[in-house]
């Protein structure tokens, strides 16, 4: 039984959270936004799944503001330097755990040259590496999480993301965790356990999407790698033609989402290409979406309204994949070998 799991149990919290948590997290985000606004450039840090949580808040940042946000590579911090100023630059770091070294020491470094530095966790203790630098904390108070793989942190840095760039969050939550409870409810035969048996025979898999739904598959990427030990890769259909394509086969697996109502022109030279080579592909997306006659979605999901929102949706069904093939292949998906709940890297 998949809930024997840490990784079950924290996949299926994630409805109720959203309901519980969604106004405090706008009510704080509605507080930090005039930070944000005070300074010309917001920087993102993070690692990871809180490095997908970056790229999605890169989208939706550069959608509302139309500037594109820095993402702050960790390595740089690294380099003895005296450095220019970084006195116009707000920077979110995003650190689950509030204790990820590499992205603590790269804000502190930023801090050092002047940044205005707000960690987002869901550390409830002051004294983590992220407290003890940041000028203001956003907690995400999600509750314990015990599975190496991220699951419900990275839904909560999603929606505070949303939120700190000016979205209404809290109608878009209680959507989601209606859409996530319909998907929940078949249980071991949901969506994501169709997912992990499409994958199950895969040499490598890839999901593909676009906009910031590639935060999502980014991340179910990541969780195939945790918790299956299964090669994978996440890209925009747009990256993944100029040369990703090239490496699969017919003993590939392909996950394309469709995450808007029109799935979309970007989507049909993927498809053509896939069909030429013979590389077994499915379409998620909301019941119904189709493009021009051309591509229908062919394993139909619930999904919120707010597209930004979907997604978490996307994220979750990445989530229960990873697990089900997990146990499908005797994992344990909780414990992954060679991995920690906390990475220290520099």
């Amino acid at each position: 039984m998949t809930t024997t799991f840490h990784m079950s149990r924290e996949i299926a919290d994630q409805p109720a959270m959203l309901e519980q948590h969604a106004e405090a997290w706008q009510a704080r985000a509605d507080q930090l936004r005039p930070r944000l606004a005070a300074r010309k450039h917001v920087v993102l840090v993070g690692r990871g799944t809180s490095g997908n949580a970056c790229t999605f808040a890169t989208y939706l940042f550069a959608t509302m503001h139309g500037r594109h946000p820095i993402e702050f590579r960790p390595w740089v911090a690294g380099v003895t330097t005296a450095g220019p100023s970084w006195d116009d630059a707000v920077v979110l770091a995003f650190s689950a755990s509030g204790n990820s070294t590499d992205v603590s020491r790269a804000a502190a470094w930023l801090r050092d040259r002047g940044a205005d530095v707000i960690g987002v966790t869901t550390a409830a203790e002051p004294g983590s590496h992220l407290g003890a630098i940041c000028h203001e904390l956003m907690h995400l108070e999600v509750g314990g999480e015990r599975a190496v793989p991220a699951t419900k942190s990275f839904c909560a840095q999603l929606f505070a993301a949303a939120a700190l760039c000016g979205l209404p969050i809290v109608d878009a939550a209680r959507d989601t965790a209606a859409a996530m409870r319909t998907i929940l409810a078949a249980g071991d035969d949901d969506q994501g356990a169709r997912l992990a048996g499409f994958l199950d025979s895969a040499r490598q898999a890839a999901w593909i999407a676009r906009g910031p739904a590639l935060a999502g598959a980014l991340d179910a990427a990541l969780k195939l790698q945790e918790a299956a030990g299964l090669p994978a890769l996440g890209a925009s259909s747009a990256e993944f033609m100029h040369g990703p394509i090239g490496a699969l086969s017919p003993a590939d697996r392909v996950v394309i989402i469709g995450d808007n109502d029109d799935v979309g022109d970007s989507l049909v030279p993927v498809v053509a290409s896939l069909l030429a080579r013979g590389t077994p592909f499915v379409v998620v997306g909301p019941p119904g979406a189709i493009a021009d006659g051309r591509i229908a979605v062919s394993l139909p999901v619930p999904m919120p309204e707010a597209e930004w929102a979907r997604t978490a949706v996307v994220a979750m069904l990445g989530q229960r994949a990873a697990l089900q093939l997990a146990i499908r292949r005797g994992l344990d998906p909780d414990a992954p070998p060679g991995l920690r709940k906390v990475t220290p890297t520099l």
